[in-house]
C-alpha cells in the first residue's frame, strides 16, 4: 500500500535510531491502552448506575479515568520527545550525508545539475522524508495499536455488531488504494516543479546585473509567474486528492456511527445489548474515527516522502568519475614536475575531443604558457591536472607518477587553481584571501595583496581588509576579483600553480606589474598559465599553442615568433591593438 521500497537506502540511519524508536513504540502502546481504558471505564460506570449495584464504585472509577487521562498526556508528550527527535536526527544525518556525497562528485555532475534543484532537495525533499519518520511513523503505530485494542474490546462486546461497523472500513481501504498512487505521482511532479522554481530564482538572483542590463525584468517576472502558477495548480491537484481522501475518511467514520445507531440501537431495545456495553462500544468506535482520518493523512505523508526519497536517492546513487580507487597512499607532491603523454579528453556529452594527443614535459619550477583561440581546449587541459575531469586516454604524471596514484586530497593540496571566473564568498576581503589557509597571519595576507598590486585599492575601502565584498564579490570590479583570487591561490604555497586567463580584466600595464611582482614568489613553483593575452606568457619556459584540442605549435616566445605561424600572427594582431589603444 505504501511505497516502503523508496526508503531502503535510509536503513543504516534508521538502525541507529532503532532503540529510541523502540522506546517510542512502548510509549505509544501505553498511550493507546490509556486511551481505550476511558470508554471502558465510562461503560462500567453506566452499568453501575443502571443496575444500582456498586454505585459506591463511581468515585474510584472517576479517579481511574483521571489517571488514564494523565498517563495519556504524559506518554503522548514523551512519544513526541522520542520519535520526533529521532526523525530530526535522521534528517540531520541525511543532510550531512547528502552534502558530503555531493562534495565528492566531479565536474560532470555539476555541469548537468542545477544549483536550485540541489537546494530544493536539501530543503523540501529532506523535510518530506523527515515527516515520514516523525509524524507518519508515530501516527501509524498509534493507529495500529488503537485499532487492535478498540476492535478487541468491540468484538468482546458484540462481534456481529463489530462486523457491521467495519463495513465502511472496507470502502476506506479501496479509497486508499485508488488515491494513494495518484498522490505519489502528483507529489513527485510537484517536487520537480519546486526544483524548477528554485533553479529559476537562484539564476535570477545570482545574475541580477545581467538581467537589468538587458532590461528583461518583466520577461523574467512573467516566467516566474508561470512557474509559480503551474506549481500552484499542481498543489491544488494534490489538495483536491487530499480533500477527497479526507472527506472519505469522515464519510466512512460517520457511516460507522450510523451503523451503530441503527443496528446497535435495535439490539439495545431488544435487550441483547446493555446500555453500559453500548456506551463502551460507542466510545471505542469514536476512537476509530481519528485513526481512519489519520490514515489518509499518513498515506499522503508516505507518498510525498517516497517521492522525495526517490529524488534524494537519485543524487546519492550518482557515482563520481574521479575517485581514490587507484591511489597508492602517496603522501605529498615532492617537486611538481608535470608531464602529459598522449593525453586525450572528451566531455561525456561532447561529440569531438576537447583535447587530442597532447604531450609535454614541464620540469619542476618551470612555467608553461598555454594559448589559443576560444574553445581550443586550454581550460580542459588545466582541469585534468587536479583531476576535476578524468583523461579519456593517455597519462598525466606528476613527479613521474600517474596522478591517479595520488589520493585526491594530497593531489589537490599541492595544487592551487585560479579559474577563469573567480568566485568570492560573501565575507571580508581578508577572509577571502585567507580562504583555505586557516593560520594565515595579517602580514601574510597583506604581503600577497601587495604582490598582485591590489593592496592600495583595498586600503581605500572604508573598512580596508575588513570590507565585506557582497555575494559572489558583487561590490568589486572584475579585475579586483581576479587579483584577490590570485592572492588566495599563492597564499596556499602550492607546488603547482594553475592560472586560467586570470588577468583578462586588468589593463596591460597592471598585468605587467602583477607578473613582475609574482616572479620571485613563484620562482620555485611549477606554473601553467592559460591566457588569451600573449604578453602574459612571454617569460614562460615553453608555450603551447592549441587549436581544436591539438598542439599546433610549441616553443619559447622568441622561437614561436621566428616560426611565423599562428602564435606570430596572434602576437602581431595584439601588438597593433595595443598601439591603437595607446594612441587613443
Amino acid at each position: 500500500m505504501f511505497p516502503f521500497r523508496a526508503f531502503r537506502f535510509l536503513a543504516p540511519l534508521i538502525r541507529e535510531q532503532r532503540p529510541i524508536f523502540a522506546i517510542g513504540v512502548v510509549l505509544i502502546l501505553l498511550t493507546s491502552l490509556s486511551q481505550v481504558a476511558v470508554p471502558r471505564l465510562v461503560g462500567l460506570a453506566i452499568q453501575k448506575l443502571e443496575s444500582g449495584i456498586g454505585v459506591d464504585m463511581i468515585g474510584p472509577i472517576a479517579l481511574a479515568m483521571v489517571g488514564a487521562v494523565l498517563i495519556r498526556g504524559l506518554t503522548s508528550f514523551w512519544t513526541r520527545e522520542t520519535v520526533i527527535a529521532s526523525s530530526r536526527r535522521i534528517e540531520k544525518k541525511l543532510r550531512d550525508q547528502l552534502y558530503e556525497h555531493i562534495s565528492g562528485l566531479d565536474g560532470s555532475f555539476y555541469s548537468k545539475t542545477h544549483t536550485g534543484d540541489l537546494m530544493s532537495r536539501f530543503t523540501s525533499d529532506i523535510e518530506a522524508v523527515r515527516m515520514v519518520f516523525g509524524p507518519a511513523v508515530m501516527y501509524s503505530v498509534q493507529t495500529a495499536f488503537t485499532l487492535v485494542f478498540a476492535l478487541s474490546m468491540m468484538i468482546q462486546i458484540d462481534w456481529q455488531l463489530t462486523l457491521y461497523s467495519l463495513i465502511p472500513l472496507g470502502f476506506l481501504t479501496v479509497a486508499i488504494r485508488v488515491i494513494g498512487p495518484k498522490v505519489h505521482r502528483e507529489s513527485m511532479r510537484a517536487q520537480e516543479m519546486l526544483s524548477g522554481i528554485s533553479v529559476h530564482s537562484q539564476e535570477n538572483f545570482a545574475n541580477a546585473p545581467v538581467i537589468k542590463a538587458f532590461v528583461v525584468e518583466d520577461a523574467e517576472v512573467e516566467r516566474m509567474q508561470r512557474l509559480s502558477h503551474d506549481y500552484f495548480r499542481q498543489n491544488l491537484r494534490i489538495a483536491r486528492l487530499r480533500a477527497i481522501s479526507g472527506s472519505a475518511m469522515w464519510l466512512f467514520g460517520d457511516l460507522a456511527l450510523v451503523t451503530l445507531l441503527l443496528i446497535g440501537g435495535m439490539r439495545l431495545l431488544q435487550g441483547d445489548l446493555g446500555l453500559g456495553d453500548f456506551a463502551t462500544f460507542n466510545g471505542c468506535q469514536l476512537l476509530l474515527i481519528w485513526p481512519m482520518i489519520a490514515l489518509g493523512w499518513v498515506m499522503n505523508l508516505f507518498h510525498r516522502g517516497a517521492a522525495s526519497a526517490e529524488r534524494l536517492q537519485a543524487i546519492l546513487d550518482a557515482k563520481p568519475l574521479v575517485d581514490d580507487s587507484r591511489s597508492t597512499g602517496l603522501t605529498a607532491v615532492q617537486k611538481g614536475n608535470v608531464e602529459f603523454k598522449n593525453v586525450s579528453f572528451r566531455y561525456p556529452e561532447g561529440e569531438v575531443p576537447a583535447l587530442e594527443n597532447v604531450s609535454f614535459d614541464l620540469p619542476a619550477g618551470a612555467t608553461l604558457g598555454i594559448v589559443g583561440v576560444t574553445a581550443s581546449g586550454k581550460t580542459s587541459l588545466l582541469n585534468l591536472i587536479p583531476r576535476l575531469s578524468p583523461a579519456t586516454s593517455g597519462l598525466v604524471l606528476i613527479d613521474g607518477k600517474p596522478i591517479e596514484e595520488y589520493p585526491l586530497k594530497v593531489l589537490r593540496d599541492s595544487i592551487s587553481m585560479v579559474p577563469q571566473e573567480p568566485f568570492l564568498f560573501s565575507a571580508t576581503i581578508a577572509e577571502n584571501i585567507a580562504f583555505g589557509v586557516g593560520d594565515a597571519s595579517e602580514e601574510q595576507v597583506r604581503a600577497v595583496a601587495r604582490l598582485v598590486r591590489i593592496d592600495q585599492e583595498i586600503d581605500k575601502f572604508p573598512n580596508g581588509y575588513g570590507q565585506r565584498v557582497g555575494e559572489r564579490g558583487i561590490t568589486l570590479s572584475g579585475g579586483q576579483k581576479q587579483r584577490i583570487a590570485i592572492a588566495r591561490a599563492i597564499l596556499q604555497k602550492p607546488r603547482i600553480l594553475l592560472l586560467d586567463d586570470v588577468l583578462s580584466a586588468v589593463d596591460s600595464e597592471t598585468e605587467t606589474s602583477i607578473l613582475e611582482g609574482l616572479k620571485d614568489w613563484t620562482r620555485d613553483l611549477t606554473s601553467l598559465i592559460v591566457t588569451h593575452r600573449l604578453s602574459a606568457v612571454t617569460h614562460a619556459d615553453e608555450i603551447l599553442v592549441l587549436d581544436g584540442g591539438k598542439v599546433i605549435e610549441r616553443g619559447t616566445h622568441s622561437e614561436l615568433l621566428e616560426k611565423k605561424g599562428k602564435y606570430s600572427e596572434l602576437w602581431r594582431k595584439q601588438t597593433i591593438e595595443s598601439e591603437l589603444e595607446d594612441l587613443e
